[in-house]
């Protein structure tokens, strides 16, 4: 019995399986951008903010466009399925605020879709501390059933 598991091990070995030599050249889903910005009119049409400080009492938003992500088919259209969660943190890992499906993305092509962009925004309370703070922004993907998880700094002055 070893010697048959030794026997499988040296064949997988020397004869890779081309499914799996495609699966890993397949690009994983990422954030093509991922910024802070004071305001955010259209694809690629926003004033960025690249020190991700933002005034109490101020609207934030976060510019994002992501490719890679899973595409559906349904006769002759193809479709998107994303869901955006975002979490706020303390420096030190303390989560303070979590709101899940902040945004959902179910869109319609009729070319697959090679990256999508949107944007969130949150609304800085009056009250709030002043302090740096860790925001994680997770994409959840439909279709595949991958996520995907970008974690930046914002500072409330």
């Amino acid at each position: 019995m070893l010697t048959v598991l030794i026997l499988c091990i040296f064949l997988g070995l020397t004869c890779p399986n081309p499914a799996l030599a495609e699966e890993a050249q397949a690009e994983a889903m990422h954030f093509i951008a991922a910024e802070w910005a004071y305001e955010v009119r259209g694809e690629g049409d926003f004033d960025p903010n690249p020190t991700g400080e933002f005034s109490r009492g101020e609207r934030g938003y976060a510019y994002l466009e992501v490719a890679d992500f899973g595409v559906g088919r349904e006769g002759q259209l193809f479709y998107l399925d994303l869901a955006v969660d975002v979490a706020l943190e303390t420096t030190g890992g303390l989560r303070l605020f979590t709101q899940k499906d902040v945004l959902e993305l179910e869109e319609w092509y009729f070319e697959p879709p090679i990256t999508t962009w949107f944007y969130i925004w949150v609304d800085i309370p009056w009250w709030a501390p002043r302090g740096t703070y860790r925001t994680v922004i997770t994409v959840r993907d439909g279709i595949t059933g991958l996520a995907l998880e970008e974690s930046r700094e914002i500072r409330v002055r």
